[in-house]
């Protein structure tokens, strides 16, 4: 069976019906395990571990249903440009409890939204991080590279779930 997928269709199917289609038919990284690549140009502060994943604002298992323009951005020199990625939310670990969210992530060149990429739609990822400019959890989310954004497994899922 083949699926067509539209994406405004697909998200709304998704959240009144709880499916779109097989979703090993649209992650077009299942079976991928461990970070997300960052481009490698991330300077990381901490390295990723039990107790500095239970030190993010936020952290979730979703699946990337839109891809947009960042929301983290000020309009001026301190700009990064990182698209804003939007999930539907499998299992809130901390900091938040909406259905969807919207956060900004590291793109790995333009390949990241196309298949084949780092993450596209139907991505499953864990993903975890700050609020860009302080405040709340959700507020100009930005997820962590580093380790702290990674491939959705089950282990990692209950490991991330026992530290936060």
């Amino acid at each position: 069976m083949r699926w067509l997928i539209v994406p405004g269709t697909c998200l709304g199917l998704v959240m009144g019906l709880g499916a779109c289609g097989d979703s090993q038919e649209l992650n077009s990284t299942a079976g991928r395990t461990g970070p997300v690549p960052d481009g490698g140009t991330s300077s990381c502060v901490e390295e990723y571990s039990p107790a500095a994943i239970a030190k993010r604002a936020f952290a979730f298992d979703g699946i990337v249903v839109d891809i947009g323009p960042g929301i983290s951005d000020h309009g001026d020199d301190s700009d990064l440009g990182l698209p804003g990625v939007t999930f539907e939310v499998r299992t809130w670990f901390s900091g938040g409890s909406g259905s969807t969210v919207t956060v900004d992530m590291q793109a790995v060149g333009e390949e990241s939204t196309e298949a084949g990429g780092a993450y596209g739609i139907g991505s499953q990822l864990l993903v975890s991080g700050e609020p860009r400019w302080g405040g709340s959890a959700l507020t100009d989310p930005i997820a962590w590279g580093c380790g702290f954004t990674r491939y959705y497994d089950p282990a990692t899922a209950r490991f991330w779930n026992e530290a936060l």
